[in-house]
């Protein structure tokens, strides 16, 4: 219904603000990190919105950053999963955070957020494994800190953006006839962040696989 919502920002509460447009308010659920990651009341404002609508019920959850409001998306999507779950889940993690805590099967940091148990949360990771992978993982790394002039600042903890990489590269290149590739044969970890797409790490192996011959 809406992309994004611009107004004054007139009441800043922790779980929810309100922008002002031409004298119309509307309220907007947030999570704790657009909360943080918002300015001052009285300062025009601009959230990304994901509209949820009931038979009795219309309401706005607003997320400062893009990515955020798509997690939440991808969030929602999953049986079991409603909005105050979802604002949990973003209140407790930012969006690297959570797509590290996904595709590293880590059950024990999903179940520090509030109302998440062992059962939901190894449901929860496994059906959102395949959904984080249809997200800007390039940008949430970049609003992040992880990636700087086109170069990724790998952490020492994990390094979830290429071990997605590296999986999707797999299976590009079984598609393509190689048979359980070995890819540290072409390219290091640290060569392949520097990708802004998968399709330039396979140009590139296809390149060097081509000039061995």
């Amino acid at each position: 219904m809406f992309e994004y919502i611009m107004g004054e920002l007139t009441v800043k509460k922790v779980d929810y603000i309100a922008l002002d447009i031409n004298g119309l308010a509307y309220k907007i659920f947030i999570s704790l990190k657009t909360y943080e990651a918002l300015g001052e009341v009285g300062v025009d404002q601009k959230v990304y919105i994901h509209t949820n609508v009931k038979e009795d019920d219309i309401s706005f959850y607003g997320f400062k950053l893009e990515n955020e409001r798509e997690l939440f998306k991808a969030l929602v999507s999953i049986s079991g999963v409603g909005p105050k779950l979802a604002l949990a889940i973003l209140s407790t993690y930012n969006t690297k955070d959570v797509i590290d805590i996904v595709l590293d099967a880590n059950v024990k940091l999903l179940t520090k957020v509030p109302g998440l148990g062992d059962k939901k949360a190894q449901k929860l990771i496994l059906d959102l494994k395949d959904k984080v992978k249809k997200l800007n993982v390039l940008e949430i790394y970049r609003e992040n800190g992880e990636v700087s002039q086109g170069k990724s600042i790998i952490s020492d903890t994990s390094n979830s953006r290429v071990l997605m990489m590296k999986e999707d590269l797999k299976l590009a290149l079984e598609s393509l006839g190689y048979s359980n590739p070995d890819l540290s044969k072409w390219i290091n970890d640290e060569e392949l962040a520097t990708y802004d797409r998968i399709e330039d790490a396979i140009k590139v192996i296809l390149q060097k696989t081509q000039s061995k011959k």
